[in-house]
């Protein structure tokens, strides 16, 4: 890994909600998030996410598995751990995608999870997930 993308996973991997400040210091103020639930492209924005994140949810951590980088693009596999008090503990497994720019700043970070794994713990929608999966699942 070079060092813009050891740094961002250092950041990821200790961030609360005592320092997201730390991310305006390794991310572009342009910049560009996607998850399932939301699309941004701006540093303000994004930052606004995670902190809407952090006072939603509890016990938050980012583990990074696996890092490949190909000069200023780079994919992280991970797994985000949570509670909520309406789910309880949960976690469920991503793949980022990642960009720098020239400066070594990162100006993308696009999520691939499944969103459903985090509806399927809500309470009462779950039972309905649950339902589809099984109906589209092979058996």
């Amino acid at each position: 890994m070079d060092n813009w993308l050891a740094d961002y996973v250092e950041v990821l991997e200790n961030l609360s909600s005592n320092n997201l400040g730390s991310l305006r210091n390794i991310t572009s103020e342009t910049f560009s998030f996607r998850d399932p639930f939301n699309h941004t492209h701006s540093q303000a924005d994004f930052i606004a996410i995670m902190q809407d994140m952090f006072q939603r949810l509890s016990s938050v951590r980012f583990q990074v598995h696996r890092c490949v980088q190909q000069n200023n693009d780079a994919f992280i596999y991970w797994t985000f751990y949570a509670d909520s008090r309406f789910t309880g503990a949960f976690s469920f497994e991503g793949v980022s995608r990642i960009e720098a720019n020239d400066s070594g700043k990162i100006i993308l970070h696009h999520d691939f999870w499944d969103g459903s794994e985090l509806m399927e713990k809500i309470p009462v929608l779950g039972v309905i997930i649950r339902k589809v999966r099984r109906k589209f699942a092979h058996s």
